[in-house]
């Protein structure tokens, strides 16, 4: 059995619709005056499990070719207009929730199927993202929220890594690294619950571990010396692992003190700097197998991968030095960013679906 289309379609235009309005409720939290976004408080829920948890879903929906394993990017799309509506939190954290449990199920079933390391982390990814749904449905603020968000994100994208770049890493003692910065993450996560500045700091350092693995393993290593598509991805891919590891500093440094100095890059240097490179850095593959359309790779892909770069430079420099300005300037520099992405991927599909079609009339 499939989904039908127009499901498809309605939950692709609700993901995007989440990035949109979580980056105008990011500017007007920054500073900016551009109206009234629905929910602001909403913000980093909507980006993290309303759009990247319906993106995620609809790709591992995909990858599995089970109908039930689309339950998990619905639920997460319509978790996204019940936030923007105003709906109760508990009806937003049970839909999460769920959502996340079926994310769950659908690995503990792609491993029956293929028993493999990736498949594993990105397992307990998914248990990060039902903590994380859990903890909102307890009533707790975001905030506490954010050290399972992260590692919902940093897990499951280093679990397809593993599963789509074949890391070189192959001997039991890499493994075992890997495995002990897992558990770090997960503890530091659990902790934070009781106490929010040490377990933030125990995540953190997770976070640097895993990044610092990535950086060492990681095939990119290999492949940025190669060109076109290939330097590309190995450049977003290896961009991102540094702000991963820079992530992981502030972390260690901050314990995530909410409206501290520092908090912001701590949470941007990560959600922005690494998750948004990791993005760009994997449009090539993921477009192309989640819509099945032409993405051909050119050189304009470069401009909205630097200046992503640049644009959290900014933001994070004005963060750390105390500089309003320098940081909502940097805020809308990010937002220009995703714009010029979006920008990119449309014109390029376009492009590839033309030729596509011109080659089919010859």
């Amino acid at each position: 059995m499939t989904v039908p289309t127009p499901i498809r379609i309605s939950v692709a235009l609700v993901s995007v619709t989440a990035l949109v309005l979580g980056v105008w409720m990011g500017l007007v939290r920054i500073g900016w005056s551009l109206g009234s976004p629905p929910a602001p408080g909403t913000h980093g829920p909507i980006l993290v499990l309303g759009f990247l948890g319906t993106v995620i879903g609809m790709e591992r929906a995909v990858a599995i070719g089970r109908s039930w394993a689309w339950i998990t990017p619905v639920l997460a799309a319509t978790s996204v207009i019940t936030m923007l509506t105003g709906a109760p939190t508990e009806l937003t954290g049970a839909l999460l929730l769920v959502a996340g449990s079926v994310l769950v199920a659908l690995f503990a079933v792609a491993y029956r199927m293929q028993p493999e390391a990736h498949i594993t982390l990105m397992g307990i990814g998914a248990v990060a993202w039902v903590l994380a749904a859990a903890t909102w449905l307890a009533g707790e603020p975001v905030p506490a929220l954010i050290p399972w968000l992260a590692a919902f994100l940093i897990l499951t994208i280093a679990g397809e890594r593993l599963e789509l770049a074949r890391l070189i890493a192959t001997t039991r003692s890499s493994k075992r690294q890997l495995a002990g910065a897992v558990a770090v993450v997960i503890a530091g996560s659990a902790i934070a619950w009781v106490y929010a500045d040490t377990g933030a700091r125990i995540a953190g350092l997770g976070n640097l571990l895993i990044a610092l693995w990535l950086l060492r393993y990681d095939i990119a290593r290999r492949t940025i010396r190669l060109g076109g598509v290939t330097r590309y991805m190995a450049a977003g891919l290896l961009l991102g692992y540094v702000w991963l590891a820079i992530s992981g500093v502030l972390w260690i440094s901050s314990g995530l003190q909410y409206g501290a100095t520092g908090y912001d890059a701590a949470l941007h240097t990560l959600f922005l700097g690494f998750i948004m490179s990791m993005i760009m850095a994997h449009a090539p593959i993921v477009i192309p197998a989640l819509a099945g359309l032409a993405f051909p790779y050119g050189p304009v892909m470069w401009i909205p991968l630097i200046f992503l770069q640049i644009s959290v430079i900014v933001r994070v420099t004005g963060d750390l030095n105390g500089s309003y300005d320098v940081k909502k300037w940097g805020g809308m520099l990010n937002a220009i960013a995703l714009a010029l992405l979006v920008l990119v991927v449309v014109v390029t599909v376009i492009r590839g679906e033309l030729a596509k079609r011109a080659l089919r009339t010859v």
